[in-house]
């Protein structure tokens, strides 16, 4: 949907971020790349800033495994962090993160830490984090999950390949860090029943979706909703995604086809 239209529409829709949780989801935080229509890319000044106006206005950074931990029924205030796809560009995010005191997850590929990027994708082409890159995220107390085990349309996957992507990357990502992988991220956002299963029967806590909303119900979930934050966002497209003024899109990307 044009991000025209979705600011319009931002403008009149009411808040809705009373209680529970907004994860937020990045991808890469560097400056932007012309051939990156999706605006994934992050810069800095605006990280930042974004960082910047979560203390400054009392937000509480939680960890994502405290999700659904529970709250105060009036608690508007609470946010987790994540990254997908481990881009090396999120070490400098790291960093930033440490100097406000805010814990992030960050969802890795096994595939990606290899160093065994896509030629055709462009999104993959902009470097990633290596095993001990992401060995001293650990180390400084960030959260590491599994983004699958090389990045598919999970929903294509065969039974055993499904496996493989779920489970496999679970227990080379324990094997390698030698600390417990409990949380998922669907690659593409996109999953199914099927999908879901694995990742429950694969003994992940929870798993994150790319869908919009705030998550305020208890217990274990697989469907946990997040609201990405684009390369174009201003000040005030974050502070509006964050009020939930656009959890809206929630309900057209359960409407629209998947691809």
């Amino acid at each position: 949907m044009k991000r025209a239209l979705c600011r319009a529409v931002a403008r009149v829709a009411p808040a809705t971020s009373t209680g529970g949780v907004r994860v937020l989801l990045y991808h890469a935080i560097d400056d932007p790349d012309p051939a990156d229509p999706m605006s994934l890319r992050v810069p800095r000044h605006r990280f930042l800033e974004q960082m910047t106006l979560l203390r400054d206005e009392g937000y509480s950074v939680v960890p994502l495994r405290t999700v659904f931990d529970g709250g105060p029924a009036d608690d508007h205030h609470r946010v987790a962090i994540t990254f997908d796809d481990g881009y090396r560009s999120q070490a400098w995010a790291a960093t930033l993160l440490r100097e406000f005191g805010f814990p992030a997850t960050f969802f890795v590929v096994p595939r990606f830490l290899d160093g065994v990027p896509s030629t055709t994708r462009y999104w993959e082409k902009w470097g990633h984090l290596g095993w001990d890159d992401a060995a001293a995220l650990a180390e400084h107390g960030f959260e590491l999950g599994a983004h699958s085990m090389t990045h598919p349309d999970l929903r294509r996957c065969a039974a055993t390949e499904l496996e493989g992507e779920v489970s496999g990357a679970r227990g080379l990502l324990e094997r390698r860090f030698g600390r417990a992988v409990v949380t998922f991220s669907y690659p593409h956002g996109r999953y199914d029943r099927r999908v879901r299963g694995a990742v429950e029967r694969a003994g992940y806590q929870l798993a994150c979706t790319s869908r919009y909303g705030i998550n305020r119900t208890s217990g274990p979930s697989y469907e946990v909703s997040r609201t990405e934050v684009s390369g174009d966002d201003d000040l005030g497209t974050f502070r509006a995604k964050l009020q939930g003024k656009y959890d809206w899109l929630g309900y057209w990307q359960d409407l629209r086809p998947t691809p």
